[in-house]
């Protein structure tokens, strides 16, 4: 169902219901779910479960046998008559009769306990393989659903806390794998329940009546949990939010020598997390022991009362309650870990409301992929009544109206804040345009399908976005054919870096760090201007692309740039007022409106807001033509 946006990375409105159920139905879609997944495990549970049944109760005849100190009792038993015949007849009516049938049962109890391993451990890898299997599957959908987001919902959500939520998408499994260890808990507890009964119907109708009563107290334990893990969700975002955001920012922690302060913020989060993650723990490690001293407590009145009521005491009523509370310290830790279950689900369940909250188009500025194929643009882009607001209320962009002739170079020039590269961003698609319209050769942007859009344009901004990776794998990314190295050459050539690539040890295979911290800042913009080249993109957008490289290697690769995008439509926001001398047009904005267009000459003899950049930057005695 959504495998179909994982190229476009444009989802549709969500068709799943967004609440912790929703979720696990989508999940349990999604991890393509096979009946054997469910019924190859439980026949091993079966199985299992069987040959332990079948080693508990063989400790029946041991303990009546302990009682009575013979094995006579087996010639008159339906249940375990079928031992003797396991007996040669040259031993039968020997005196070692008793003692080789001590042996014959306990090896019977050893195979049968190995069988049940035997089982146990096959149905362990299966489970682990299969939902490891899962595990990729739900990981790629909550990935590519997040990705789907728009750019706008990332610029307000810490990476923290989107990275929290991905991860929590897991615990879908968590509860998966919990269901069917409870399934097996009371597969083994049947099996004990069975050999306990035998032993004592009263002792096991007092333990079968006092379980809701330790239940109703569990109740108020699971409340308590639940609300402590949903502030541990809270937690857990702060402390994902702050690690990364330390991490992010070293160069400022080391220019400052914050190190202990930033030492100092992240331990603080570390505390609240220790702080909730022992409450968690002190109101769950409450209910063990109060189970079993309740447990314990009702066997002991119970065993009493019969004891008082037949009125007298033998030896072997001892024994079967020994061997009573043996097979009820077995049958324990499965009703624990089966109502642990519950636990289990009250500290997920914050967890999975917060996956929820992903598969939700609010709050996400989706922007929707349109049906028709962009072609590249022949006549140009025409802009009408763009508006826009980041924030409601707070106008970036007012009613703009231009227009870009196609195979041209149009500047957009502004004092820092006017929307310029708010105004690219929209013609990029990266926002949604509503209100107003932006026109590609007569066609509303919104009826292209981004990959074909974007396929066909490149965008460099002063902001450069590098992967941890070799400088081949940033140059290729998002190419859809293999460059060559000659063809990567080239491209790093008129970017004034082939001599310094040639330079490297490992030349196009050298890693170049998180976001290319071994590159200086001129070398990171000229990588991301190669990248933008090897597109050989039909609508070029320049996003004060050279701002960190000095006049002289700027005037070249300004040069190269033009060589290579010429017939190109070329769109270019700069400061620096010179590299834009030669534009076709030029856009002033002010205040998110466009209040000036035409060549440069036009405008500086207009002596208005152009004019008044021109001259802050040449002075007031630069002539037109400067």
């Amino acid at each position: 169902m959504w495998r179909r946006y994982t190229l476009d990375m444009t989802p549709p409105a969500s068709p799943i219901e967004p609440t912790p159920r929703g979720v696990l139905r989508h999940y349990w879609r999604v991890a393509g779910v096979r009946p054997w997944d469910i019924v190859l495990p439980t026949v091993l549970v079966l199985l299992a479960g069987g040959f332990e049944a079948m080693s508990l109760g063989l400790l029946l005849p041991l303990t009546s046998a302990v009682a009575q100190n013979s094995f006579d009792f087996l010639g008159d038993s339906p249940a375990f008559g079928w031992i003797l015949a396991l007996v040669p007849d040259s031993v039968a009516d020997s005196p070692s009769r008793d003692a080789f049938l001590v042996v014959i049962i306990v090896a019977l109890i050893v195979v049968g306990r190995i069988a049940k391993l035997v089982f146990e451990y096959v149905r362990k890898l299966y489970v682990v393989a299969r939902t490891e299997r899962y595990r990729v599957s739900v990981g790629e959908e909550t990935f590519a659903r997040v990705l789907g987001f728009g750019r706008q919902y990332f610029e307000g959500h810490s990476l923290g806390k989107v990275d929290a939520e991905i991860g929590w998408s897991s615990s879908v499994l968590g509860l998966l794998t919990a269901a069917e260890e409870v399934f097996r808990y009371v597969i083994n507890l049947a099996t004990k329940a069975i050999v306990m009964i035998a032993i004592s119907l009263p002792l096991s109708i007092a333990f079968v009546v006092t379980l809701p009563f330790v239940q109703w107290f569990m109740t108020a334990i699971n409340s308590r949990v639940r609300r402590i893990s949903a502030e541990g969700v809270e937690v857990d975002r702060r402390v994902r939010s702050r690690i990364l955001d330390i991490l992010g920012s070293i160069p400022l922690v080391k220019a400052y020598s914050q190190e202990k302060a930033a030492s100092d913020t992240y331990v603080e989060v570390l505390r609240q997390a220790q702080d909730v993650a022992v409450r968690r723990d002190r109101v769950v490690s409450l209910r063990y022991p109060v189970e079993e001293m309740v447990v314990l407590l009702v066997m002991l009145i119970v065993q009493g009362a019969v004891i008082a009521i037949a009125g007298d005491f033998r030896p072997g009523d001892l024994a079967a309650f020994g061997a009573f509370l043996f097979m009820l310290q077995q049958a324990l830790p499965d009703y624990k870990h089966m109502s642990m279950f519950s636990v289990k689900l009250a500290e997920e369940w914050p967890r999975l409301e917060a996956v929820a909250g992903l598969f939700t188009d609010e709050g996400k500025f989706i922007v929707p992929s349109g049906p028709r194929a962009f072609e590249g643009l022949q006549q140009g882009i025409s802009v009408q009544g763009l508006s826009f607001q980041y924030q409601p209320g707070v106008d970036t962009l007012v009613d703009i109206h231009a227009s870009i002739a196609a195979g041209k170079v149009t500047a957009v020039v502004g004092r820092t804040g006017a929307g310029k590269t708010t105004f690219v961003d929209l013609i990029a698609r990266f926002y949604d345009c509503e209100p107003g319209r932006i026109l590609l050769d007569g066609v509303d942007v919104r009826e292209y399908s981004l990959p074909s859009l974007h396929g066909r344009m490149a965008i460099v901004s002063q902001e450069v976005w590098l992967l941890n990776r070799t400088l081949r794998d940033n140059l290729s990314f998002g190419l859809a054919r293999r460059a060559s190295d000659e063809e990567l050459g080239d491209a790093l050539r008129d970017v004034e870096l082939g001599e310094f690539v040639a330079g490297l040890r490992e030349g196009l295979d050298t890693e170049i760090g998180d976001r290319g911290v071994r590159l200086s800042g001129g070398q990171r913009q000229r990588v991301a201007l190669a990248r933008a080249l090897l597109r050989d993109p039909d609508i070029l957008i320049l996003d004060e692309a050279t701002s960190a490289l000095d006049s002289v290697v700027e005037q070249r690769v300004a040069r190269a740039i033009q060589q290579r995008a010429k017939g190109r439509t070329l769109i270019v926001i700069a400061h620096r007022l010179s590299t834009i001398r030669d534009a076709d047009l030029i856009l002033v904005m002010h205040e998110g409106r466009v209040v000036e267009q035409g060549t440069w000459d036009d405008l500086v003899r207009q002596e208005g807001a152009f004019y008044r950049l021109h001259q802050a930057q040449y002075g007031k005695d630069a002539s037109v033509g400067a």
